[in-house]
């Protein structure tokens, strides 16, 4: 049989349940499943807490943000290499800025950091993120 005539058997069909059940081969760096595991066990923690201390209007969410870093020579170099990004990517959404002064490359020298927490749009709803709690407050 050659390549022309060969002919693709259909992929097993599996109910979501099964899916589910499968064992999940994880592949790519090794950071990755750094984070894997470290929301595994976020989730198992938080999953696991009680409200019963009268907390019940508060949320406890695990999340997964990327993190962009701009890194300057003066803090003006660092602040617009973050506009620069804002600019270029309309679409994410920041969620929280962090500052910094490091050790420069060379003794006595500083670099100044720009942490931003940021999330991309869902392809699929367009969301940035998943549901927040809104104790109290009245939707229209």
């Amino acid at each position: 049989m050659n390549d022309t005539q060969h002919t693709a058997l259909p992929a097993p069909t599996r109910t979501p349940s099964e899916t589910a059940l499968q064992p999940q081969v994880l592949v790519g760096p090794s950071f990755g499943q750094d984070l894997v595991r470290t929301l595994h066990q976020a989730t198992t923690v938080v999953g696991g807490l009680s409200f019963a201390d009268g907390a019940d209007s508060s949320d406890v969410e695990v999340s997964a943000f990327g993190a962009i870093v701009c890194t300057g020579d003066s803090p003006a170099d660092a602040l617009q290499a973050a506009a620069a990004v804002a600019r270029r990517a309309p679409g994410l959404e920041i969620h929280a800025l962090a500052w910094a002064r490091a050790d420069g490359p060379r003794e006595g020298t500083f670099e100044y950091k720009v942490t931003m927490t940021v999330t991309a749009p869902d392809p699929a709803t367009g969301e940035h993120s998943g549901t927040t709690h809104h104790a109290g407050r009245s939707h229209h």
